[in-house]
């Protein structure tokens, strides 16, 4: 009858718990089922807000463009080549802004009268939502942003305007910018991380611009229906929603996460609304195998305790404890085996004990308790605790401790032991073994050493010996936008710029073939395709056979130093106000040309211009004025030059000419000539300000003037004070004391005489 009991209390655990088990097990996957939503409403609401973030920066940047024309068109207007200039303007806004179509610009009629598709010229779009809706509320601060329409050209857009305003605040047009749906498509792409992941763009009004992937008959279907997502986000009037239902576009159970597109510093009549989800069978997939396969482990558990306890029951206390023993003295190949004796607080240990003890089993007290001397400050107290929880609770004992042997060394050991009952039940002895784990602690501290310094907050990727990607850290994915499952058994190539030559590799390579290491500048590619500078160093990691076994790279992202190295050279060769080459850049490219001209026995020539009676500008109409026409004579001389030539400011209003590579002086004449004639036109300064300017000009060439660089410049200077003498107005090619100067006058050419006003 005992036996029976016995039996039954052993079974009636077991079900207690199996069913304890079975209920943390259900406990669990719920708790990852919410876990896995939770993450995904998070990535989701990450993934939209790249979008919102770039969506937010095109807008601004559409926005400072379309208020860049609104202030140019006056000017356009006035001038006989307006319309050409309109047309460049707006072509050159298409080619820095590609998520921008077209351009257009509409009169209060709703013609189009200027645009970078000369297609769209002389079209009237009056009956345009996007037209009718600015001209019945127009408002000089509202950006508007119209539904998705097709296009004249066939092409599904969205049209963001701004209102134009006649002299008495009147409605008089709009210019609109067309958002392409291409480049809409590839930013939507870019967030999706799994194949189920859907991605669309929606007008406020409820109308889907652009879906990816792209789904059949989507896009153009308005959502703004009672009940839908898109309608409940919107009267939340919050800016980001999470819903988890049906999907009204294709009926199947989805996690969408809603966000409104509305930036701050813009007026916009319409928001946009960013729709991010993903399917809800495929996001739980890996749940759901996971539960099946926790459930068949969970029952090949229970059958297999069942066994266990069918086996264990059959056994005998004293086959236990052969088997124990046995067990024991299996496990303990190269360690110590001991007992203790509760009773008589003796230790009995083998020879392998004093070994790692480092004590003489001669000299040992009668209890063997001398090695708790060796014993760190602290450890006998720990040790005792643990042997006290042992004996009450009967649960298994392992510890590991420090000592100090006699001969210096420190020593990690391990204790690991069982509590063996005698014939009454009670506890007798703990019989157990020690293993000396010095080694394996340094092996750990090194592990975590070695993890802590691969988290840092340098980029680290390491590779086999056969440059397969093996692990990237985190500062790796932040900073090339790869997931280190995007990248592991890659190879490094798609990092990949393209902006070097295999000879740059070759030598790369041959560096870490030879010194075992590398480091220098490179050019790499982000996954969204985005170039930028680094620093690479590379180490080559031998095995024991000293053959390459790994290669580790850090990389460190420098685009902000080469940022601030390109200002610093910006400041130091060209000037500040009008962007042209200083005196340092003139003089290093002279030396370059004259170099090149004694190799080739050719010709240059150097002018000097200075501005006749530039001082009245300032004067009457102030310094700002002055420096806007010092940028204005800059860009108009640039204009007169060949692109091989150089036009320089050396301070105030004087300005050089460089003409490398010409045949005679008469073409610095004709270039002096062309000059004078292109200032015979005003200068239109702010405010509706005027001001005619002339130049007064000194020519020297090389090598009938000069055969070094400074005689050549003076000569060049004392030309240009000679037509200054002269009456200014004209330009004077040098010649020597003896010899006539050719000077030359407007006047000699049809032009006009300088004045200001």
């Amino acid at each position: 009858m005992k036996r029976f009991l016995r039996h039954a209390r052993h079974w009636l655990l077991l079900v207690v718990c199996l069913g304890a088990l079975g209920a943390y097990l259900a406990y669990n996957l719920h708790g990852e089922h919410e876990r896995v939503e939770a993450t995904e409403r998070e990535r989701l609401a990450t993934q939209s807000k790249v979008i919102e973030d770039n969506l937010s920066r095109q807008l601004v940047a559409i926005n400072l463009a379309l208020e860049s024309i609104m202030v140019e068109l006056p000017d356009w207007a006035g001038r006989p080549d307006g319309r050409e200039l309109v047309s460049r303007r707006l072509k050159s806004m298409e080619v820095s802004m590609p998520s921008v179509r077209t351009f257009a610009v509409l009169d209060e009629k709703g013609t189009v009268t200027a645009s970078n598709r000369e297609e769209l010229l002389g079209r009237n779009f009056h009956d345009r939502d996007y037209f009718q809706t600015a001209l019945r509320a127009p408002s000089t601060k509202t950006l508007y942003v119209s539904a998705p329409f097709k296009t004249v050209l066939d092409t599904f857009v969205i049209s963001v305007a701004r209102v134009i305003t006649g002299p008495q605040g009147q409605f008089a047009g709009l210019v609109s910018a067309s958002v392409d749906p291409v480049d809409m498509q590839i930013l939507l792409n870019s967030v999706r991380y799994a194949d189920d992941m859907r991605s669309m763009l929606v007008h406020g009004d409820g109308t889907i611009f652009v879906s990816q992937p792209a789904l059949v008959d989507v896009v153009g279907k308005n959502l703004s229906v009672a009940g839908s997502f898109f309608r409940q986000h919107l009267e939340s009037k919050r800016p980001v929603s999470y819903f988890e239902g049906k999907a009204i576009t294709t009926g199947d159970k989805r996690l969408p996460v809603l966000r409104t597109i509305q930036p701050a510093d813009l007026t916009m009549d319409k928001p946009l609304v960013v729709s991010v989800s993903r399917g809800w069978d495929a996001m739980f997939a890996p749940w759901q195998r996971d539960v099946r396969s926790q459930l068949l482990v969970y029952a090949l558990f229970g059958l297999l305790c069942m066994a266990g306890l069918i086996i264990y029951q059959r056994q005998r206390v004293q086959q236990r404890m052969i088997n124990q023993r046995l067990k024991l003295a299996t496990e303990a190949t190269g360690v110590g085996i001991w007992e203790f004796d509760l009773k008589t607080r003796r230790y009995h240990w083998d020879l392998a004990m004093f070994g790692l003890f480092g004590l003489n089993p001669q000299t040992v007290n009668a209890l063997n308790n001398d090695w708790q001397q060796l014993l760190l400050p602290g450890e006998l107290l720990r040790m005792k605790d643990a042997t006290r929880v042992t004996i009450k609770q009967g649960q298994a004992f392992d510890l590991t401790f420090q000592i100090r042997r006699q001969d210096g060394q420190v020593r990690f050991m391990r204790n690991r032991a069982v509590l063996y009952n005698d014939g009454s039940h009670a506890a007798s002895r703990l019989i157990g073994t020690t293993e000396d784990v010095t080694e394996r602690k340094l092996r750990e501290a090194d592990l975590r050493v070695a993890a802590t310094a691969f988290e840092c907050q340098e980029s680290i990727m390491v590779t086999d010996a056969n440059q397969l990607i093996l692990r990237v850290n985190r500062a790796f994915t932040e900073l090339f936008g790869y997931t280190a499952q995007d990248v592991l058994g890659a190879t490094p190539r798609v990092l990949q710029s393209g902006r070097h030559d295999p000879a740059f590799y070759a030598a790369m390579w041959d560096g870490i073939t030879r010194g075992g290491a590398w480091q220098g500048e490179i050019w790499d590619r982000r996954k969204n395709g985005e170039c930028f500078p680094v620093w690479l160093s590379i180490t080559v990691v031998c095995g024991d056979d000293g053959g390459v076994s790994h290669y580790v790279a850090t990389h460190t992202d420098i685009t902000l130093r080469k940022a601030a190295e390109d200002d610093i050279r910006q400041l130091a060769f060209y000037d500040p106000l009008t962007g042209l080459p200083n005196r340092r850049l003139l003089q290093d490219r002279l030396h370059q040309a004259m170099s090149q001209a004694r190799r080739e026995r050719g010709r240059l020539a150097l002018l000097f211009l200075d501005l006749d009676k530039f001082k009245p500008v300032n004067d009457d109409f102030g310094h700002q004025a002055g420096d806007e026409l010092l940028q204005a004579v800059a860009q108009r001389l640039q204009a007169c030059v060949r692109e091989s030539d150089t036009v320089a400011r050396l301070g105030g209003d004087e300005f050089v000419l460089l003409l490398p590579s010409i045949e005679a002086a008469q073409d610095a004449m004709a270039v002096a000539e062309k000059i004078h004639q292109a200032f015979g036109r005003p200068f239109t300064l702010s405010a509706g300000r005027n001001a005619t300017m002339s130049f007064s000009t000194g020519i020297a060439v090389y090598p009938e003037h000069a055969s070094d660089e400074k005689a050549l410049m003076r000569h060049a200077d004392e030309a240009m004070y000679q037509a200054k003498a002269a009456g200014r107005d004209r330009f004077v090619l040098f010649a020597p004391a003896s010899e006539p100067a050719t000077l030359l006058t407007p006047a000699d050419s049809g032009g006009t005489a300088p004045t200001i006003g």
